[in-house]
C-alpha cells in the first residue's frame, strides 16, 4: 500500500472515530453537554485532528447523525430475507420500522432537533440534512414493504402515519424505559397497515 493511500485510510478511520464519538456524546450527555473537547476525549484524537476534519461543533454533530443513520439505512436496504406472505411482510416491515426508533441516531437527532429551536445556524444546517435523510427513510421503508404493498394507493399515507406515530411514541422512552418489543402500540400499527394495504383494490 502506498503512503498516500495509508494516510487516506488513517484519515477515514479518524473521521469515523470522531463521528461515532459525537453520536455517543449526544446520546449520553445531550446537546448542551457535548463539547468539542468531550468529543475529542471520547474519540481519543488530538484537537488538531478533530478541527481539521470538522471546524465547527454543529457541523460535526449534524454530520455524525447523518453518518450513523446512513450506515443503518444501508444495512436495511441490503436485507433480502422478507416473508412472501403479505400479512407477514407487513408485520416484519412494521417491526423493522419501529426498531429504527430505538437506535442511537434517533436520540442523537432528537437532541439536535430540540437544540435547533433556539439556534438558527444549527436549524439551517439540520434542515438541509433532514431533507436528505427523510428521502432515505422513505426509500428504505418502501423497500421494507416491497411490491405490491408499496404500490397500493393508500401506501404513502400509511407510511407517513406510521413514521409520525412511531416517532411520537419513541420520545416517551426518554423518561419511561421499557421493552420496545412489547410496546402496546405495535399491534395497532400492524392492524392499521393490514387494514389499509390488504383490502381489495377497487
Amino acid at each position: 500500500m502506498t503512503p498516500p493511500r495509508r494516510a487516506q485510510r488513517r484519515g477515514i478511520a479518524v473521521q469515523e472515530r470522531i463521528l461515532d464519538a459525537a453520536v455517543r456524546a449526544l446520546v449520553e450527555h445531550g446537546y448542551a453537554g457535548t463539547s468539542t473537547l468531550r468529543i475529542q476525549q471520547m474519540a481519543e484524537v488530538s484537537r488538531g485532528s478533530l478541527l481539521h476534519q470538522f471546524p465547527s461543533r454543529d457541523a460535526l454533530l449534524v454530520a455524525a447523525v447523518q453518518h450513523l443513520a446512513e450506515a443503518r439505512f444501508n444495512e436495511l436496504s441490503t436485507r433480502t430475507a422478507w416473508p412472501d406472505d403479505p400479512g407477514e411482510r407487513i408485520r416484519a416491515a412494521v417491526m423493522t420500522m419501529w426498531s429504527t426508533y430505538q437506535q442511537d441516531y434517533f436520540w442523537a437527532a432528537t437532541e439536535l432537533w430540540l437544540a435547533a429551536r433556539h439556534n438558527a445556524e444549527l436549524r439551517d444546517s439540520l434542515e438541509q440534512q433532514e431533507r436528505v435523510l427523510y428521502r432515505q427513510v422513505r426509500t428504505v421503508t418502501d423497500a421494507m414493504f416491497g411490491e405490491p404493498l408499496n404500490q397500493h394507493p393508500d401506501y404513502a399515507r400509511v407510511r407517513e402515519t406510521l413514521n409520525t406515530s412511531m416517532r411520537g411514541v419513541a420520545l416517551t422512552y426518554a423518561f419511561d424505559r421499557r421493552n420496545a418489543l412489547r410496546d402496546p402500540h405495535l399491534p395497532d400499527w400492524i392492524t392499521l397497515a393490514e387494514d389499509a394495504l390488504l383490502e381489495a383494490r377497487p
